[in-house]
This record gives structure tokens, sequence and C-alpha cells, in this order.
């Protein structure tokens, strides 16, 4: 292998932050701390994420904006949430961002649906919602979430196990996921797309361990719940706070403004390690002019299964490259090198995909989880960035991605 330095190279570390990248979000932001907690980060402040069961780095996270619809995501006892057979109450256990009181939803002694919900929430055809909540079994082992039938047809659903961490009766076209947490916490979600526009409400609602939906309560058996979220998107991303309306966290971009000597004019390279999560697909980095005519961009796509390498100069796409092999949630490495009449990408270590024609465009910037020209997410954590002056051989680039 040919030794040539990266004249960029970040490689995400906990609490640690590179002076060189900013961070222009302008909204604060959660994260899961190292403790496994929900913590709350201030505006423009990197966000380091840890796996909340295992408490393994999983990177810098970087997210679109996005807003909860629901309001008192934590005051579960306040309007406009509303029950059925059940009772709501602020509980005695600990919440999970250390700090707060999770509410605790309670079913009555009667036979029918046991049921919290919140009314006029808007969904629009076309567009693609998560519902999640943070939940711990209280005597009832089973929680379901709902999406409404008004507005997706027939109606999405999916049972949690809150004991043993499984998913069950799914309905509809829910996508449902599930997530441990610290002290038997877990996330869970259903995401399905509207196919007409409608006022509608979702529902947290109980179920018997044989998974029926209508039973006899015990009048003391029930659930803990915190962090309720609505979001119009593909999947779940970080939990945001609302009260009285609903709240929006501004999107994350890492940027970096590449000056003088940082990068070679017209050859270079560029290695990427990531993690996107399953369903989704991301862009890793992006070198810019600022502009969409002009750049080359590495992307994630956990849905095909595949990594991208996208060039385009002067608003005409030079060459698009992909590679097989990519899995949700799994850590990606991904190079690509670029040279006039020279590209190529590989994927941990692949042969590379290459394309023997096309210029490189003149760039400016640096983008990590987005564009230059200003999109983000929709999630992704990176792990390490290295530019290098040089169009590494195809074998160098295989040898940086093994």
């Amino acid at each position: 292998m040919t030794v040539i330095y990266p004249t960029v190279h970040f490689l995400a570390r906990p609490e640690v932050v590179p002076t060189a990248l900013t961070t222009p979000r302008a909204s604060v932001a959660t994260r899961i701390n190292a403790l496994g907690r929900v913590e709350t980060v201030a505006a423009t402040v990197l966000r380091h994420d840890f796996d909340p069961d295992t408490g393994a780095y999983r990177g810098w996270l970087v997210e679109e904006a996005r807003t909860n619809q629901v309001q008192f995501s934590e005051a579960l006892t306040q309007a406009p949430w509303l029950t059925d057979a059940a009772s709501v109450a602020a509980g005695a256990v600990t919440a999970p961002d250390g700090v707060s009181v999770a509410g605790i939803l309670t079913e009555d002694t009667s036979t029918g649906t046991h049921t919290l919900l919140q009314d006029s929430l808007s969904f629009t055809a076309g567009q693609s919602y998560a519902l999640s909540v943070f939940a711990r079994t209280n005597g009832r082992e089973r929680l379901q979430l709902v999406l409404p039938s008004a507005a997706f047809g027939p109606q999405p659903s999916a049972v949690f196990d809150l004991a043993g961490g499984g998913i069950g009766a799914i309905e509809g076209t829910a996508a449902p996921t599930i997530e441990a947490l610290v002290d038997d916490w877990y996330r869970c979600a259903i995401t399905a797309t509207a196919t007409a526009t409608a006022s509608s409400p979702v529902h947290l609602r109980l179920r018997d361990t044989g998974g029926v939906p209508e039973y006899a309560g015990d009048g003391t058996s029930g659930v803990h719940l915190w962090g309720a979220q609505l979001e119009a998107g593909d999947g779940p991303t970080s939990y945001i706070t609302t009260t009285t309306v609903p709240a929006t966290r501004a999107a994350d971009r890492l940027t970096m403004t590449l000056g003088e000597g940082v990068l070679h004019p017209v050859q270079g390279a560029i290695l990427v390690r990531a993690i996107v999560p399953a369903g989704l697909g991301a862009t890793l980095a992006d070198l810019s002019d600022g502009t969409s005519d002009s750049r080359l961009t590495l992307t994630l796509d956990a849905v095909a299964g595949t990594a991208g390498f996208t060039v385009v100069n002067g608003g005409v796409t030079v060459t698009a490259l992909t590679r097989a092999g990519v899995t949700g949630g799994s850590e990606a490495r991904i190079a690509a090198g670029y040279a006039r009449d020279d590209f190529a990408v590989t994927l941990g270590g692949s042969a590379p995909a290459t394309d023997a024609t096309g210029t490189v465009p003149a760039i400016t910037t640096l983008t990590l989880g987005g564009t230059g020209a200003g999109a983000s997410g929709p999630r992704c954590w990176i792990r390490q960035v290295g530019l290098f002056p040089r169009r590494l051989s195809d074998a160098d680039l295989q040898s940086i991605c093994v």
C-alpha cells in the first residue's frame, strides 16, 4: 500500500469536538449518553450518541429537521390526552432521561379497549409518519401503538412485548421497531404512509398477555409511558420534547470550509465510516461548492443495500457509481477516488466500481450528514472521515476500507 496521509482526518471519539467542524443546528436536540439516558444537547453542539442498551459509542448523530406533533409529550395527564377504560397519572418511576418521572397508564375493571389517545392530529396523503413512545411494564406486558384508519386505510398497528423486547400482531402497513434502554425501558415505534389527508387520533393501547385488544381489566395493571412522539418522516428520530404546542428539532449539518493546501484541485480521495438505520438512506459526505451543481457525494442506502458515489459538474452528472453490501444498523466503510476520467468507489474492501470518463468539479466545502446545498439526513452516525490529496489507487482504496 502506498502511504498517503489524509490532509483532513476526523475520528469520532466520545466527547471530543473537532474545532474545524461547525454544527449550525438552530435548536436544542437530544442524544443517548454513555449512561443510556436521553440527554438534551444545546443548539450548535455536536451530538455524541451511544447505543442505549449496550453503551457502545455510535458516533456523531446527524438528523434532518423533524417536528413532534403531539402536545405534552411527557405530561400525559394533560389535555388533549384522553383515556378510555383506563386512567393516567404521574407515576413514581424515573423516566429514560434519568430526571423526569414517567406517567403510568392503568386499565380499569371493565371489558373493553384500554387506551390513551390524542385526537385531532393532522396527516397528509402520501407522507410517512412515525409514532413512538418510551414504555416499561407495570403489570401489563403488552403495548399496542395504533395509527388512524381514516388516514392510513387498514389501521396500522403493532403489539410490543415489554417483558422480552419482541414485536407481534403487526396490522396494516405498520413497520415496527423496538429499541432497548437501561432500567427495562423500551422505545416502541411504528411507521406507515398515509393514504388520505385527515385529522385523527393516535392510540397507545394496553393488551393482555394473549394479545387480545378487548379484555376485562384488573384495575391495577398497566405500563409506564414517557416521551410520546408523532413525526412526519421515514422512521423515528431522536426524542423531541413538547408542552402546549408541537416542537421542532432543527437539522444537523456538520460543515468545514476547505482552504488552500487542503485538497488537490483536480484529484483526491475520501473515506467515510458511518451507520445508517435499517430502512433508511442518507447522505454521508458531500464535497461541493455550496450548491448541488458542483459536488462529489457519498451516500448509504439501507433500503437498496447499496453505497453510492455521485459526481456532478456544472449541473451535469459525471458519474453515479454504486456498490452492494450495505446492512442497516451496521457500520459501513466506503471510499472513493476521483481524477479526470478516473473515478472509483469501494465498500468494505470490495472490488471497486469504476468510471473512466468525466471531469472533477471545483469544491470549497465539506458537509457531513447532508449536502452543501442544504439537505440533511434523514439519520446517520458519522464515525470517521478522511480526505486525501491524491487519487488513491484502487488497491489502496480497498485497503483503507477493510
